[in-house]
């Protein structure tokens, strides 16, 4: 569970393990190619509220921190990891993402699941922490940098650092999905988790 001053994430956070969760208890093609570019979206906008509220405020607290730097390097990796699931998923049918590289296509989202779980593990074990070292003053701003983070957080795997470049990013990123939204009628994996997310559902 995340601490109290990163609760903006929260919900972000829940639908990310529910969606590893789900990509791990089934072999469906269909459910796991709409799952993929769901993970992107949500790991996307997570990590990017990470970087710019927790990451951003525990190097201003504590100058090097060797855990930030660290968490970075993971986080470019994890880029990468989602750049080539969106290449593999944008404006393309679940049901057509394994057909042409079906071996290729799973090999991308073992790396990416992988990579997420790594990412979340890191971030727990060795950024939370130092949360718990921070004074009261320097929740309350943390807590707000999470609240503006999450507000704005960009679903772009790698997203420009430059506000403006940021909000056109954004902005491209939301329109994509409109497009997706429309094309695309039928998301075996979101339908899924929509069910099991229902009182009285199955875990798996």
């Amino acid at each position: 569970m995340l601490p109290a001053v990163l609760a903006p994430l929260d919900d972000d956070r829940r639908s990310i393990e529910r969606v590893l969760d789900v990509l791990e208890a089934t072999s469906e093609p269909e459910v796991r190619a709409d799952l993929a570019g769901e993970l992107v979206r949500l790991a996307a906008r997570y990590q990017n509220a990470m970087e710019r509220g927790l990451y951003t405020i525990l190097r201003n607290r504590s100058g090097h921190s060797p855990e930030v730097e660290e968490a970075e390097r993971r986080q470019h990796r994890l880029r990468e990891a989602m750049d080539e699931i969106r290449r593999r998923t944008l404006h393309l049918k679940p049901l057509n993402a394994h057909a042409d590289d079906p071996d290729g296509f799973e090999a991308a989202l073992g790396t990416l699941i992988a990579t997420v779980r790594a990412q979340l593990d890191y971030e727990d074990n060795q950024l939370l922490p130092l949360v718990e070292q921070l004074n009261v003053e320097d929740r309350g701003d943390l807590r707000r940098h999470m609240e503006h983070a999450v507000a704005h957080a960009s679903s772009h795997p790698d997203p420009p650092h430059n506000p403006i470049g940021r909000a056109v990013a954004n902005l491209k990123e939301k329109l994509d999905r409109v497009v997706n939204d429309t094309s695309i009628t039928r998301h075996p994996g979101l339908e899924r988790l929509k069910r099991e997310g229902e009182p009285g559902s199955e875990r798996h």
